[in-house]
């Protein structure tokens, strides 16, 4: 339990470490949604050096602004090694709803295959909720649980897209 509690009191630290820096941010450059603030938070979320709780948190924020600028952020962090971070830009990319499927499914149909980026794609894709594109997204979440040297989760994709946009 000491474990756990340690693990959240981090969290939290770097939390409002996140948050301390974003408000000194918006001081000095006019508005949380600057893109000076934007700059800064993708900056420590793609910062391998920096701590985890750090990037996460920077993610978490990222969410935040307009889905044109913080979603394709995203989608390059969900190839990232570390899996915290992969998770949070999966969390972060599901508040988009509708307005992250049509890159998110891009993504998967032109990115070379890759393990992290389809794990972190199907966390995303499988707790989207949308009666609606269920089963359009279906065989894309199939496909995506495939080794990623198939190419079938880039076909699936692309098939998906093409239901999307007719619709």
């Amino acid at each position: 339990m000491a474990k756990s509690s340690g693990w959240m009191a981090r969290c939290a630290w770097a939390r409002d470490r996140i948050r301390r820096a974003c408000s000194h941010h918006r001081f000095l450059h006019g508005g949380f949604m600057s893109d000076s603030t934007f700059e800064t938070l993708a900056a420590v979320a793609q910062d391998v050096g920096r701590d985890e709780d750090e990037r996460t948190s920077a993610i978490h924020e990222l969410a935040r602004f307009p889905a044109d600028k913080a979603i394709p952020v995203l989608i390059d962090l969900m190839s990232d090694d570390s899996l915290a971070v992969r998770w949070a830009a999966a969390a972060a990319i599901r508040k988009f709803g509708r307005e992250m499927l049509i890159p998110l499914l891009r993504a998967i149909a032109t990115r070379p295959a890759d393990e992290n980026f389809y794990e972190s794609a199907h966390r995303a894709l499988v707790r989207f909720g949308d009666p609606q594109v269920e089963h359009i997204l279906e065989p894309v979440l199939d496909a995506l649980k495939q080794p990623p040297t198939s190419s079938t989760a880039a076909v699936k994709a692309m098939e998906a897209l093409k239901q999307l946009q007719a619709a």
